[in-house]
């Protein structure tokens, strides 16, 4: 299954990719102040680093201490599971496979209404997210693929989000009974 595996070699392809923390930590004062103006520090180069990384790119579902914050976020989760489905043409009907399954990968972004306002940040981060997990170089990703977006409704107050869906097919082999 390699559940844990995906998930920190997601999380650390994000917090290695320098141009998507800059989107998600440097927020505009106006619509010409560019996150990613050279002159501006690398995040990787600030003292508090570590901080601020756990802070942008979070594993679970924790969106309580956005309120009071003004940069954006994205978590990073396990959703369903599911079971492939075959076809059985001697029964002329699909049927769940009964060793491999579909595990969804879930990414939701947060980004305050005012910047998303002025430069479409959740939109440009989007955009970035794709361009991670979609490397050419990253082959731990080979058979992932695009499942559905949608925006977030329940956000927190003064937020906007979007929740993306990637899915990665999984199976096993077949085992009996093991005492």
């Amino acid at each position: 299954m390699k559940i844990v595996n995906y998930l920190s070699k997601f999380y650390t392809a994000l917090k290695e990719h320098e141009k998507l923390l800059r989107l998600l930590y440097y927020m505009p004062k106006n619509h010409l102040d560019d996150p990613l103006d050279e002159s501006k520090m690398d995040i990787s180069q600030l003292p508090e680093k570590d901080l601020i990384i756990n802070n942008l790119l979070v594993v679970g579902e924790k969106t309580s201490d956005l309120i009071d914050s003004h940069i954006s976020r994205i978590c990073l989760y396990t959703g369903p599971r599911t079971p492939q489905k075959h076809y059985l043409k001697s029964t002329n009907q699909f049927t769940d496979h009964p060793y491999s399954s579909t595990q969804q990968y879930i990414f939701d972004i947060y980004t305050p209404v005012a910047i998303n306002n002025i430069d479409f940040r959740l939109d440009w981060l989007g955009e970035m997210l794709n361009e991670v997990l979609f490397q050419e170089d990253i082959e731990e990703f080979g058979d992932m693929r695009f499942h559905s977006g949608i925006p977030i409704v329940n956000t927190p107050e003064g937020f906007v989000g979007y929740r993306w869906i990637y899915i990665i097919p999984s199976g096993q082999g077949a085992r009996g009974f093991q005492s």
